[in-house]
């Protein structure tokens, strides 16, 4: 290979100006990462407040930004000879050529080569390297960026207090809380780890484990059913806790110095979810049955759900037998198939063999379903009951197993059976004939309880006329038609309630025969008899006696001056120990704000108002709201910062003066005066007049 005598001084130049280029490209690299790191340590995002770890991210950061920069500046597919043609065009490709050939010296005869690189070697040599490429911008930003790095790693050297990534300031002060939420074990929900919360929601019965990092001798824990429970001292500035949640309040962590001086309080609301119980109902029937006989099957069909997860779900059954006193009860249970759609939802079906039960004429089936959920010791859940009762003539459904509500009982009228008994027929042709016979046979059910009110509202009146209650029914009521047709009864009224009673009993037989036709006669006969007993001429209506009727001749008789006003004293608003709470806390904070200057110990006034709103309402997501910023208010003023602190206290006080504005009664409208109205008339008449 030969050499040429100005290769040398080509192949330097070249080299110098790839180290210009790398040195270059690592200061704009390191000042980049530097840039970096400087605002992660403003932001509180790198080392945690420890000065070591801050230099170490900050070098990290700094080496690899010129190793970005540097691979970047060497992998754009240009040579030190492309770099110097294009900072230096004067060189007309001649520092391109000449470093080719010094590389492949075979590609061209000697004396070209010799030519060339000594044409390359007097051009370099008018070159300067500082100029190419300058420095001064990189090595500007360099500097400056080492500067602010330096001043902010020694600012936060010289915080006081500072140790494994925590910043503790000067006296007693809570650092961080870490809270572990474990649900209870049936309930199937992960574990939650919470860090300096303003709020914890909890299942009922969760443990929440506290650890508080504390510059501190010790830390008090306030609860809202406990006070000053102390936490345990696991290691230095470690303090733990084992809390049960049991019911909505907070978590107040006060620490003090061994010396009793306290610090600021840490407030942390607390709201627990009930479990609550499965709900469970009877679809199907869903509904009291009066059947003739208990040659029957029901179809049941049962729909239970939980908030949380189910784990069973049952039908019971009551047999009650007798009559009198002497009642026999006899339990029992469905078999149902269960379809689960989800572990909270689940859905039932089953049979109620009646005839298997040996029931009787005047015998009943009380059922209801029940439903439990995984949590230990909870009391099942139980539908609404419904009676299936084999009824007998005359009878009606024992007071004590119905379940109709007394008002319901007393609502059904003659009217209503009617009524009832004329959609039914006009609905028979849509229906099967089991279930229109079941229809009938409850409208039957209710013509007897509307026969029953009769019965015992006039029971004397019968019994007068020689009727023995105790065996009422059609054949006892036929044998004494005679009396009628004599005219034994000599009121008309008691004769026409009679006949009222005795219809409804051949309307009852009738619809228990599905008979709807001949049922609606004898319906239609006892309401006509009903209207005549109540007419105006009839005895059972005449409430008033002679010495109590109106006199006439006395109206629009006596003194007018000695009519006066029924004057009533005003009644007094209720008591309500809630808004009177609100007004407490919004006077306490309105005269904090209302302070010409706030110190450092009024921190300890934020802090027990937001405690005072908690026992309020630990729940309402408002209240909770404010006592945020109560808290911030108590953290700017420990700090010193004055301006933070009543910028949050205004913005607290406007909350909670609309929070008990919402709970204030509304006044009533105050009554237009007659004066002033007629006022008002006079001066519309006068303008309308002027404008005319």
């Amino acid at each position: 290979m030969p050499v040429w005598r100005d290769a040398p001084a080509v192949t330097t130049f070249l080299e110098r100006a790839a180290w210009r280029v790398v040195w270059i490209a690592a200061a704009r690299g390191a000042a980049a990462g530097l840039g970096v790191a400087l605002v992660l340590l403003v932001a509180g995002w790198l080392g945690r407040g420890s000065a070591l770890a801050a230099v170490g991210a900050g070098a990290v950061l700094a080496l690899a930004g010129s190793a970005m920069c540097v691979r970047a500046a060497g992998t754009r597919g240009r040579s030190p000879a492309t770099l110097v043609e294009h900072r230096a065009p004067e060189c007309r490709n001649l520092l391109v050529t000449a470093a080719e050939l010094i590389e492949h010296p075979s590609r061209v005869r000697d004396y070209v080569g010799e030519r060339v690189c000594q044409d390359a070697s007097r051009l370099t040599s008018r070159l300067e390297i500082r100029r190419l490429f300058p420095s001064q911008n990189s090595a500007v930003a360099l500097a400056t960026a080492a500067t602010l790095w330096i001043v902010a790693v020694v600012a936060l050297a010289g915080r006081p207090n500072t140790e494994f990534g925590l910043s503790f300031p000067a006296g007693p002060a809570i650092a961080r809380i870490d809270v572990v939420v474990t649900p209870p074990a049936y309930a199937k929900r992960p574990v939650q780890t919470l860090r300096d919360p303003s709020r914890i929601a909890a299942l009922a019965g969760s443990r929440l484990q506290v650890t508080v990092s504390a510059e501190a001798g010790t830390v008090t824990l306030d609860t809202i059913d406990s006070s000053r429970q102390p936490l345990a001292s696991t290691s230095p500035r470690t303090f733990t806790a084992d809390i049960l949640a049991s019911a909505d309040g907070f978590l107040a962590f006060e620490p003090a110095t061994t010396d009793g001086r306290a610090g600021l309080r840490r407030l942390i609301g607390l709201s627990v979810e009930a479990d609550r119980a499965p709900r469970v109902r009877v679809t199907a029937p869903g509904k009291d049955l009066f059947l003739p006989d208990a040659r029957k099957t029901l179809d049941l069909a049962v729909v239970a759900d939980d908030d949380l997860a189910l784990a069973s779900l049952k039908l019971k059954y009551t047999k009650v037998a007798g009559s009198g006193e002497n009642f026999t009860f006899t339990e029992g249970e469905a078999v149902l198939a269960i379809a689960r759609a989800s572990d909270r939802t689940w859905t039932a079906t089953g049979v109620l063999p009646l005839g298997a039960l040996g029931l009787e004429p005047g015998d009943m089936v009380v059922y209801r379903a029940m439903a439990t959920d995984a949590r230990p010791g909870a009391p099942p859940a139980e539908s609404d009951s419904w009676v299936v009762e084999i009824t007998a003539a005359g009878a009606v459904a024992m007071e004590g197993f119905a379940v109709d509500d007394e008002r319901d009982r007393y609502a059904i009228s003659q009217q209503m059976v009617i009524m009832k008994t004329e959609q039914l027929a006009a609905r028979k042709a849509a229906m099967t004939a089991e279930a229109f016979t079941d229809e009938a046979q409850n409208i039957a059910a209710e013509q007897r309880r509307v026969r029953a009110e009769f019965v015992f509202m006039m029971g004397g009146e019968l019994a007068d006329a020689g009727v023995d209650l105790d065996q009422l029914h059609e054949e006892a009521e036929a044998a004494g038609e005679h009396d009628l047709a004599a005219g034994l009864l000599a009121n008309q009224g008691r004769a026409d309630l009679i006949r009222a009673i005795r219809s409804m009993s051949v309307a009852a037989t009738s619809l228990n025969a599905a008979d709807l036709p001949k049922a609606l006669v004898s319906e239609r006969a006892a309401l006509a008899s009903l209207q005549r007993a109540f007419a105006r001429s009839r005895y059972i209506l005449r409430t008033l006696t002679t010495r109590e009727r109106l006199d006439l001749s006395r109206r629009l008789t006596g003194v007018l001056a000695a009519l006066t006003r029924n004057t009533r004293p005003p009644v007094p608003a209720p008591d309500n120990p809630r808004l009177d709470e609100l007004r407490r806390a919004l006077a306490r904070i309105a005269a904090l704000a209302g302070a010409p200057t706030l110190t450092r110990d009024d921190s300890t006034h934020a802090t027990a108002v937001a405690q005072a709103l908690l026992r309020i309402d630990a729940t309402s997501d408002a209240f909770t709201k404010i006592a945020a910023a109560l808290g911030d208010v108590a953290s700017a003023l420990a700090a010193g910062r004055y301006d933070e602190a009543r910028w949050a206290l205004d913005r607290a006080v406007t909350d909670l003066a609309v929070v008990t504005r919402a709970e204030l009664i509304a006044a009533p409208a105050a009554a237009a005066r007659s004066d002033v109205s007629r006022l008002e008339g006079l001066l519309n008449d006068a303008l309308r007049r002027r404008r005319k």
